[in-house]
């Protein structure tokens, strides 16, 4: 795959403009103006890495960063939403999101230019873990030193392609105090590409080391759910995909964990100082795929961003 040099930070920790802050006339490092578009752009060096055999970490040298506000509606980078429901302590919103599961398998996937992750296979083609058809399945995957095992690992120069899937669903946030906040989303695919959904729930705590320190400090953790489709689609091998029978997988629904850290520094109105760090512990049902070399996915970025 070709490295291409634009990160779009879906699943991303930062601290910044977000759909879970409250809005406000003027801009500051707690709310958003109202009505007013936020670029920032980000410029330093770090990674994504890529947890799919054959696919390159993605190297971060510019993130771009956009927002937009009004009473009721707003875009995100790659996600628009409209909120119907907003009190101080609790907000309710639709969205409409890229998902990111696709820029592991394609460098040029929206969500790796600005800032943030075929139909279904059919299940009587594939084959399945728990019968005996499988057997060869269980023999070699977990030993690839088998003499019966194929020389290549599947990657994804031989897999079919995996598309772009947009999800559609519901966001909310709880605030607790100004440094506490908790989200869950529930996203389902309405772009019909991979016919499942998924559910993520965050946890964020904001602080301010020192009052005559600029700097803010985010701290978060989370868990994410998806359901047996979307494992499938994007993780599971087929008749489709042109790799050795011993190596079908069918995958199943399953939990991956992530925890964040970001630091901000400001230098100035203009400029500051950016470190963002995240690590996601991949669901045993993706770690199991045959496509899967690794047991996370981390990203790492450090440079200095200017707000337009």
């Amino acid at each position: 795959m070709k490295h291409f040099f634009l990160l779009a930070a879906l699943a991303v920790p930062s601290i910044g403009v977000s759909a879970e802050q409250s809005l406000c006339t003027d801009t500051n490092d707690e709310c958003v103006a109202v009505g007013q578009w936020q670029i920032s752009l980000a410029v330093g060096g770090g990674v994504l890495t890529n947890p799919v055999v054959g696919g390159d970490n993605i190297p971060l040298l510019v993130v771009p960063y956009v927002s937009y506000y009004n009473e009721r509606f707003f875009l995100e980078n790659t996600t628009i939403g409209y909120t119907f429901s907003d009190a101080p302590s609790f907000d309710l919103s639709a969205i409409l999101e890229l998902n990111g599961e696709q820029k592991y398998f394609n460098s040029l996937h929206a969500g790796n230019i600005i800032g943030v992750e075929s139909a279904s296979f059919n299940d009587s083609e594939v084959l399945d873990p728990t019968s005996s058809d499988s057997q060869d399945f269980k023999d070699i995957l977990p030993d690839i030193r088998n003499p019966n095992a194929p020389k290549k690992l599947p990657s994804t120069d031989d897999i079919s392609e995996r598309d772009w899937a947009i999800d559609g669903g519901l966001l909310g946030n709880w605030y607790i105090g100004n440094a506490h906040n908790i989200s869950a989303q529930w996203l389902y695919d309405v772009s019909g590409v991979y016919k499942g959904q998924h559910i993520k729930v965050s946890y964020k705590y904001r602080f301010q080391p020192s009052e005559q320190w600029p700097a803010k400090v985010m701290l978060s953790m989370g868990a994410h759910w998806q359901s047996d489709e979307l494992i499938d689609y994007y993780y599971g091998i087929d008749k489709e995909d042109d790799v050795s029978r011993a190596y079908y997988y069918r995958g199943q629904q399953g939990i991956s964990t992530f925890i964040g850290l970001a630091l901000n520094y400001r230098l100035n109105p203009d400029w500051q100082l950016k470190f963002s760090t995240k690590r996601t512990f991949l669901a045993n049902e993706i770690q199991n795929s045959p496509l899967i070399t690794e047991k996370y996915q981390d990203y790492l970025f450090i440079g200095g961003q200017y707000d337009f």
